[in-house]
């Protein structure tokens, strides 16, 4: 019997925390994940799998050890040390996917496919609360600081399911990116990534529709956009690009599309409007953010170590002396690791995705899904919550799993 690995199965238990909060009060998801987290550590060290193929593996680590060592001039700024242990815990423990990613080469159909198990529990749970709107998940979200007042229009304003409408938003997303791999090998007639060829195809195509409408119920400005950037993505490079699916079923998805929308135009048209609107008003969200990140930037610490882990983030408000909280992962990464660790991130990125690029065939999923965190980190902290950074630096390293190998010989972009 083949042992259960906790690193692939780890969203779908966290995802059974975070439903369990609604009928137990004393579960905390955010220390389950961290415990779940630190299993998954010891994992792949006991296999072996943390390695060093490439000089990126060790600025990644580096830029995880300039986190730790950030926790001395943030105490220096006058910061108690449970910010930067919950920050920490939060966005740079789950760096330990790189390694996972780096080493699921031949498992990582399995890896998503339980990743999109699990969004579809949560998203399917919050659609179910999100209609029949039971008073005690009113009461539940109000308590969790969800929403602002305990009544069902304000619960409906955002579909929050059981994490939050800002963290559905991406991991719905990202679950889109992860359904749309199992299409890439849709010509194979044998087993395809994690799964027969006719199961997959119908995995793939239902697990995109679903986190879709996830993604849109959640009411996310940046995640409505970024979903709809990567419909655009998939079907340009599945399509058109790198010719992996019959162009005819491209035909089949735009009269789809457009008899669902016209559908919905013609039943309740104000449904259309309401996003519309959200859509639309993406750009003063930005302007609103704008002068919150330059003041931010002008009271950093130093410019170059940076305030240090969690100065500038949710953790440290109501802190007296505290520096600028800021709505927006990149400004907040800038202004608590300053120009050196923000550098260390930078660099690991570009050459993720130079490697992804560079094998875009394998590795779309992962450019998409690091490109959509960092599209919805402008003005969202994504790279801060615990339930998104895992996917995200699962993507980095999936990418960097190439290092020291051959390149696919799929015609690249």
């Amino acid at each position: 019997m083949k042992k259960i690995s906790v690193s692939k199965i780890y969203y779908v238990l966290v995802a059974l925390c975070y439903v369990a909060t609604l009928l137990f009060s004393q579960v905390r998801p955010g220390v389950v994940a961290t415990v779940l987290m630190l299993l998954v550590f010891a994992e792949l060290a006991l296999k072996k799998k943390i390695t060093f193929d490439c000089v990126e593996d060790w600025i990644v680590t580096a830029f995880f050890a300039y986190q730790i060592l950030s926790v001395t001039w943030l105490l220096a700024g006058g910061y108690p040390f449970s910010v930067f242990a919950n920050e920490f815990v939060t966005s740079t423990l789950p760096m330990v996917f790189y390694f996972v990613g780096k080493s699921a080469t031949d498992e990582k159909g399995k890896w998503y496919r339980m990743y999109v198990y699990a969004i579809i529990l949560i998203g399917a749970l919050g659609v179910i609360m999100y209609i029949a709107a039971p008073r005690f998940y009113i009461d539940w979200a109000y308590r969790w600081s969800y929403i602002s007042k305990a009544d069902v229009s304000t619960m409906r304003v955002r579909m929050h399911s059981v994490v939050g409408s800002t963290v559905l938003s991406f991991i719905s997303v990202a679950g889109m990116l992860a359904g749309s791999y199992f299409l890439a090998d849709i010509k194979n007639t044998d087993d395809v990534r994690g799964g027969k060829k006719g199961g997959s195809i119908v995995f793939s195509i239902v697990s995109m529709v679903l986190c879709l409408l996830f993604s849109i119920m959640a009411n996310q400005r940046s995640g409505l956009v970024v979903a709809a950037l990567v419909i655009v993505f998939v079907n340009y490079l599945l399509f058109f690009r790198l010719d992996l699916i019959p162009r005819k079923y491209f035909i089949y998805e735009i009269i789809a599309i457009a008899a669902v929308f016209a559908a919905i135009c013609v039943i309740r048209f104000e449904f259309i409007l309401k996003f519309w609107w959200r859509i639309i008003s993406l750009p003063t969200a930005i302007s609103q953010r704008s002068e919150q990140w330059v003041a931010a930037v002008n009271n950093m610490y130093s410019s170059w170590i940076g305030n240090g882990l969690g100065a500038n983030g949710h953790k440290a408000i109501g802190l007296e002396d505290a520096h600028v909280i800021t709505d927006g992962g990149l400004v907040k990464m800038y202004c608590e690791m300053g120009v050196i660790g923000f550098s260390m991130f930078v660099y690991s990125v570009i050459c993720a995705l130079k490697r992804g690029l560079a094998d875009i065939a394998d590795h779309f999923a992962e450019v998409g899904i690091i490109v959509a965190a960092l599209l919805q980190s402008i003005g969202s902290n994504m790279l801060a919550f615990q339930l998104c950074c895992p996917v995200f630096w699962f993507a980095m390293g999936c990418c960097m799993s190439s290092a020291g190998r051959e390149v696919s010989r799929r015609k690249p972009v």
